[in-house]
């Protein structure tokens, strides 16, 4: 029987937050309604709901957990599917209320959600709905065992359906509005394609009642099918070669592609008749000029292999007659067993030679041409230790006599630091909400983030007597660990203050003894609780991000290594209070260099397992809109900070940290909180921010953690993006970072309403006027596949993702939608390992 209910938007609503208060439930005739286990119910939302916005108030308490799961289901609106468990049997009052905090608009459009709610006692409720597909025969026999596809699609919820050739299909789906689409259906080797024709784009599902599709075929498509087969072609295993299929009656290019040797590239949907010629552009190396005759190709309707070998290849040796011997001088730190290729690129011949990476003097084997000659010498991983290979940009080889190219090969930051895989790894913030365990667990995660005390920041003003956000962070982290079958380590990471100078009026705080007292007291029992967390199978129990904004701060006021500020009294006050009876060192003094060393040998000192690193801005230099300007090297701005972190000797032995966390700004890029701040990036920024990661790398030798980095995707033009979106969470950091193929290299793919945003007067001198303006300025781009690809190289060992209002991991968080987690799900499979 159907349960029904009063509802009303509570007292105090305005256009960005408002309760629903839902009461006197019962059932259709009066009756009513009694709970043996569990209340569940489904209702629609104009922002993401999670449990703890669930306040049930009856008139005895029967309350046991709550659960709440949200997907985005259209523009704007969200469906959440709730549950509240029961204790003992229960029967509903009228006066029982369900208050639902909701931080949307519930004024506009009020009774859409009003009337939303479906309810159930002890069973789910009944929100299902019958599409029923009447399908036409199949369009050729070559399909004839090939089922069409039709997706439906609301919001997150994407349902398949599979259906037969003649009949009519049925399938069960949530109320809601769908939008209807299907793939050509297609042989595998698509030389037979049969496009769908659906007669609706999009159906309403109505609880119990039935929605009906017709799906025919157009004319069917006929193409022919070619695998361009390289071999093993000699003395070009190195070289990369450019193909272009062209259409040898019209000249029109078919296909353009980029290859190596012993490669396959597989094209598809060409012309299933005429001829084709495939031409590869000659190659120029080691004195000797590779070009290419590969026969014509009759094109059929079929799947056709072309291979092409030795036979193929037409070689002509140059003459050498005044080219000069081209010296190489070798210096390395240590050697290393790693093949290293040096290239020179000239205008009409290049240079490959391999060499070992150690000290020595050796040469080029072949007699280079006069002329000047790009160097391209990359850096190499070895043991999960980056070595930076150091040449000049340029070499000019003169006539006659000789040339030498100098090679310095430094080892730079190690990737294996204690506490995270042997892998390039991915983490986020949590809000230690129900929902982030299956959130983490779903994302494959190797870390969880959160603040640890009290306010997040310090607690500055008391002495802590438990720290339960730490208690939290690390059972949650054990939890998930646990989920994922123990198959990888899950490492809770807490964000911790000793100083907080993200208030603003730094020298007010840092003068500020008393709060510095309470702030390591706090921080120290932090690092008891983590270590109370050591076990056999968590040698390492946690890691810490400590004073976040810290570093930027004091390089941005110009505040030194000698800057004076109380360091040792409030730490023995600290100590005395957890009665520590360690002797601080004498090195410790009352300056800024001085509290620095303080907190690396009060963590080394407490809790010697803990794995822990400080943080750093882009704005420590002054300002943040140089990634924005052409004319600014993000390594000139990398230097300048890791000359003012040398400085204080943050990374100095023998208490010295073992990473380093790199900040920009957390927000999610198209939110008012991010653009209005100067931070809106487009593929461009997203490349230089990790130039500048990699170059900081680079200067300190450490290992380097991008930090609160958003995983906000970039809406495409299906999207259902509302028109006032600043609540979707829509940015660019998830699809540049994670990949993106429906945005790919075309701006035009982005949501138009996404491209009209309009960016401050402020800043538009940096950003231009608006997003197309942003996404123009990075073209040429590509983000179809992840940045991470070359992380390790840049030293990055990790991201963390997310913050306490920007889309991250968990649901709970900015964009409820599993994109990300199921991005980094997927990369699991095959994560970049450091020990290549």
């Amino acid at each position: 029987m159907k349960i029904e209910y009063d509802a009303i938007v509570g007292p105090g609503a305005n256009e960005w937050y408002g309760t629903i208060v839902v009461s006197n439930l019962r059932y259709e005739d009066g009756s009513a309604i009694t709970v043996n286990q569990f209340l569940a119910f489904n209702f629609h939302s104009p922002a993401n709901v999670d449990a703890t916005a669930i306040q049930p108030a009856f008139s005895t308490w029967v309350i046991g957990d709550i659960t709440a799961d949200t997907s985005q289901i259209g523009d704007g609106t969200f469906d959440v599917d709730a549950s509240i468990a029961y204790t003992t049997s229960y029967t509903m009052q009228p006066a029982d209320q369900i208050t639902i905090d909701v931080n949307g608009d519930l004024l506009t459009d009020t009774e859409t959600w009003l009337d939303s709610f479906v309810f159930a006692a002890d069973q789910a409720p009944a929100v299902d709905g019958t599409v029923s597909v009447t399908c036409a025969p199949a369009p050729d026999p070559a399909l004839a065992d090939i089922a069409p596809i039709l997706t439906l699609t609301q919001g997150d919820a994407v349902c398949a359906m599979s259906l037969c050739y003649g009949t009519t299909n049925s399938i069960t789906a949530e109320q809601g509005t769908y939008v209807v689409t299907g793939d050509s259906v297609s042989t595998s080797d698509e030389t037979v394609v049969a496009p769908l024709v659906i007669d609706s784009s999009t159906i309403d599902v109505v609880a119990g009642a039935t929605a009906t599709i017709g799906v025919t075929f157009a004319p069917v498509e006929h193409y022919c099918a070619l695998d361009i087969s390289i071999g093993s072609l000699s003395g070009l295993s190195t070289e990369t070669l450019n193909v272009t299929l062209t259409d040898s009656a019209t000249g029109e290019t078919l296909a353009l592609f980029a290859t190596t040797t012993n490669q396959v590239t597989s094209l598809r949907m060409l012309p299933p008749s005429g001829t084709a010629l495939v031409s590869i552009q000659n190659i120029a190396l080691n004195n000797v000029d590779y070009s290419f005759n590969v026969p014509a190709i009759t094109l059929t309707n079929a799947l056709q292999t072309v291979s092409v070998d030795n036979s193929m290849v037409v070689t002509e040796n140059v003459n050498t007659t005044g080219y000069t011997k081209v010296t190489i001088s070798v210096t390395a730190d240590q050697s290393v067993d790693q093949q290293l290729q040096l290239r020179l690129i000239g205008g009409s011949m290049n240079y490959l030679q391999t060499v070992i990476a150690e000290s020595q003097q050796t040469a080029f084997s072949a007699v280079v041409q006069p002329g000047d000659y790009t160097v391209v010498a990359n850096d190499f991983l070895s043991a999960g230790v980056v070595y930076a290979v150091e040449t000049p940009s340029q070499l000019s080889v003169p006539g006659g006599g000789s040339a030498e190219l100098d090679v310095t090969i430094g080892a730079s930051a190690n990737l294996n630091v204690r506490g995270f895989p042997a892998y390039l790894c991915f983490g986020g913030c949590a809000d230690l909400t129900p929902s982030n365990q299956a959130d983490f667990a779903a994302a494959r995660a190797t870390s969880v983030f959160d603040y640890a005390g009290t306010d997040g920041a310090g607690d500055s003003t008391v002495y802590l007597t438990d720290d339960p956000q730490t208690r939290a962070t690390i059972t949650l982290a054990r939890n998930v660990e646990t989920q994922l079958g123990n198959v990888q380590p899950v490492l809770p990471v807490m964000v911790s203050y000793t100083c907080n100078l993200s208030l603003g009026d730094t020298p007010t705080i840092l003068a500020n003894a008393d709060a510095h007292a309470h702030s390591f007291a706090n921080y120290i029992l932090a690092l008891n609780i983590a270590t109370a967390a050591v076990d056999s199978d968590h040698p390492v129990p946690a890691g810490f991000i400590v004073n976040p904004d810290f570093l930027g701060a004091c390089q941005q006021a110009t505040f030194g290594a000698t800057y004076s500020m109380p360091v040792r009294e409030p730490l023995q006050e600290a100590l005395d209070h957890w009665s520590i009876t360690a002797v601080i060192p004498s090195a410790i003094t009352e300056t800024i260099a001085g509290y620095v060393l303080a907190v690396n040998w009060l963590t080394r000192t407490v809790a010697p397992n803990v794995t822990f690193g400080w943080q750093i801005n882009l704005w420590g230099v002054g300002y943040s809109e140089w990634i924005y300007q052409d004319d600014v090297d993000p390594a000139q701005m990398a230097q300048q900070t890791a000359d003012f972190v040398t400085s204080l000797g943050v990374y100095n032995a023998p208490y010295a940290p073992d990473f380093l966390a790199i900040d920009r700004f957390e927000a999610d890029d198209f939110t008012e909180r991010a653009y209005a701040n100067g931070y809106c990036y487009g593929p461009r920024e997203w490349n230089r921010y990790f130039d500048f990661c990699k170059a900081v790398s680079r200067a300190l030798k450490l290992p380097v953690m991008p930090w609160q980095m958003p995983a906000s995707r970039i809406p495409n033009t299906t999207d259902p993006v509302a028109t006032n979106f600043d609540s979707q969470h829509w940015g660019t950091g998830g699809s540049c970072l994670l990949g993106d193929p429906a945005i790919g290299s075309n701006y035009e793919n982005v949501h138009p309403t996404i491209l009209a945003l309009q960016f401050p007067e402020a800043f538009q001198q940096y950003m231009g006027a608006t997003a197309e303006d942003m996404f123009i300025r990075s073209e040429p781009f590509d983000i179809s596949n992840p940045l991470y690809g070359d992380f390790p190289l840049r030293g990055i060992f990790t991201v963390l993702l997310g913050g306490g209002a920007t889309t991250g991991i968990v649901s709970a968080i900015g964009n409820p939608e599993p994109w990300a987690r199921q991005k980094l799900n997927a990369y699991m499979d095959n994560p970049i390992t450091f020990d290549q």
